[in-house]
């Protein structure tokens, strides 16, 4: 007779973002969770690297968005400025148009993903995925949390970040407030 701790904690182990290639996680039971090595977490270095595609990815999408309300502006506006007061004072409301728009980019994405799948496109092509600490799916809010949670990271001089190093819970600050775990996503 099997124990009543080899159920899986993921029902459903399929990738719910379907434009992506499908990838799908090798179920976990609690006791495959009490069980977890640091080889099971994703590390340091492949969290940067998916870290650092999202940000690239992030850029081009927030630069795509300026683009477009570049182009429905008045085009004759942008040729009657001069060097003067007027450029520079258009290049500071474009500056900030471009923290905006990239701030609610950033926020929207990584909420999102964290929350639909567990997996941003740069943690899918490095295979690994955002999980809560019992293993579950991670909800809308603590998603959010995570994702706001990487402010104080930043604060602290990018330390945050580097907990993500130190095994064996390889858990970055922002995991630790919002009770998450990356791991490492098993294909079959």
């Amino acid at each position: 007779m099997e124990p009543e701790s080899q159920q899986p904690l993921l029902p459903d182990t399929t990738n719910p973002w379907p434009l992506f290639p499908e990838q799908t996680i090798k179920e976990r039971t609690v006791a495959d969770l009490e069980a977890v090595s640091v080889r099971d977490k994703a590390g340091f270095w492949r969290r940067a690297a998916a870290f650092t595609f999202d940000l690239i990815l992030l850029q081009w999408i927030t630069i795509l968005f300026l683009w477009i309300g570049a182009t429905a502006e008045d085009m004759a506006m942008a040729q009657s400025l001069t060097v003067g007061d007027g450029l520079s004072e258009s290049l500071l409301e474009w500056a900030e148009l471009h923290t905006q728009v990239w701030s609610f980019l950033f926020f929207t994405y990584f909420s999102f993903f964290t929350w639909y799948g567990g997996q941003t496109p740069g943690k899918m092509a490095l295979s690994i995925r955002v999980v809560t600490t019992d293993g579950l799916p991670v909800t809308w809010l603590r998603a959010m949390g995570r994702t706001l949670c990487y402010n104080l990271d930043v604060l602290i001089l990018g330390i945050g970040f580097l907990l993500a190093a130190v095994p064996p819970s390889k858990r970055a600050l922002h995991d630790l407030i919002a009770g998450t775990v990356v791991v490492k996503v098993h294909r079959t």
